[in-house]
């Protein structure tokens, strides 16, 4: 667990830095990212990194600016193959929790023993990520 916490938290900070290349470095190279109202396949560099610039303009455009995460469960699938729910706190350039929103990860271990996010769904129960979103996605 302590692994899959602090590949989380090394994804916030290149979320918290506005980093798309670096984001893009926890990914496989196809990622798949399912929400309420959208299922997106990116088969390559320049598509995740569209995803990912596209996510965190819309929700800088809402005030979002830090990303908070706290690993709420993990379960082994397979060999190489995990599932993690993730509780995503939201802040405004103050500090202040702006909403929390729950994400759905699978990831898989590469040659290097590493983690890569290969489906990510958006398990937003307030509907206040996809709204952000719609402008973007749709």
């Amino acid at each position: 667990m302590e692994k899959i916490e602090k590949f989380f938290d090394d994804y916030s900070e290149s979320l918290n830095l506005g980093l798309i290349d670096e984001m893009a470095k926890f990914s496989g190279k196809t990622l798949v990212v399912v929400t309420d109202e959208n299922k997106i396949i990116c088969h390559s560099q320049k598509d995740i990194n569209a995803i990912n610039s596209d996510m965190l303009n819309s929700l800088k455009a809402g005030g979002i600016v830090k990303y908070i995460p706290k690993v709420v469960q993990s379960m082994r699938l397979s060999e190489s193959v995990i599932f993690v729910k993730v509780r995503w706190t939201l802040c405004d350039q103050n500090g202040k929790d702006v909403f929390n929103c729950y994400c759905s990860y699978t990831l898989q271990i590469d040659d290097l023993n590493l983690f890569k996010i290969i489906i990510i769904v958006v398990d937003d129960e307030d509907k206040q990520f996809n709204q952000m979103m719609k402008r973007h996605w749709n």
